[in-house]
């Protein structure tokens, strides 16, 4: 798959996505913020010329984070919504099939982004043995997406007190080439900046920090 470049950002708030070489998967993690800092991502991918897609898995995406960029850089909001998508996904069974429709895909010049992945295999209305198993064949359908280098970005939070998360995000984070993780410390956001393949737990092996005064 061919994506081109993106160009012309240099602000903190994209630099973590210059790096990332849009061939794997990438994981943006944090207990606050990263929805809003994912949709700036979001915006800085549309406005480069790619499409970009969204798997919103519990009601997380936020059109007016998208205009907000567009107002600061002074854009045509209508030019960039037209290159998001948004499809949501309300069950864990939906999210299955919308990832095997992503995984047969490849829509050429496209990111994708999935919104809160896990959430819903944690609903009280799913036993914990079927959403573990169910969750593990969230796994292995990313495991086949990233042998098909499709681009796509993760993003979840890190702070659900369900058992089966403790057991599923290390796999998540094995996954990913590229780990992201977002604090924010008295109004302060700082992003961790991380090779996933290189460790084992949300907490070793930094390789780059920064402030990041957008939140």
């Amino acid at each position: 798959m061919h994506l081109g470049p993106l160009e012309g950002f240099q602000e903190q708030l994209y630099k973590p996505i210059l790096s990332w070489n849009r061939e794997n998967i990438g994981l943006l993690t944090g207990r606050e913020g990263i929805y809003k800092l994912a949709l700036g991502w979001e915006y800085a991918f549309a406005v480069s010329g790619f499409q970009v897609f969204n798997l919103d898995c519990a009601i997380r995406f936020d059109v007016f984070r998208i205009t907000e960029e567009t107002r600061k850089h002074g854009i045509s909001p209508e030019e960039i919504l037209e290159r998001i998508l948004v499809q949501r996904a309300f069950t864990p069974y939906q999210i299955l099939d919308s990832l095997r429709e992503i995984s047969s895909s490849k829509r050429e010049n496209t990111v994708y982004f999935i919104l809160a992945p896990c959430k819903q295999f944690f609903d009280g209305d799913v036993q914990e043995d079927e959403g573990l198993f169910l969750l593990e064949k969230l796994v292995l359908l990313l495991q086949y997406i990233r042998s098909q280098q499709i681009p796509i970005l993760l993003v979840e939070s890190t702070k659900y007190p369900h058992p089966n998360f403790q057991k599923i995000f290390p796999k998540l984070i094995e996954l990913s080439e590229d780990l992201w993780e977002l604090r924010i410390v008295e109004g302060h956001s700082y992003l961790k900046v991380r090779k996933a393949k290189q460790i084992t737990t949300i907490d070793s092996n930094i390789e780059e920090e920064f402030t990041w005064a957008g939140q």
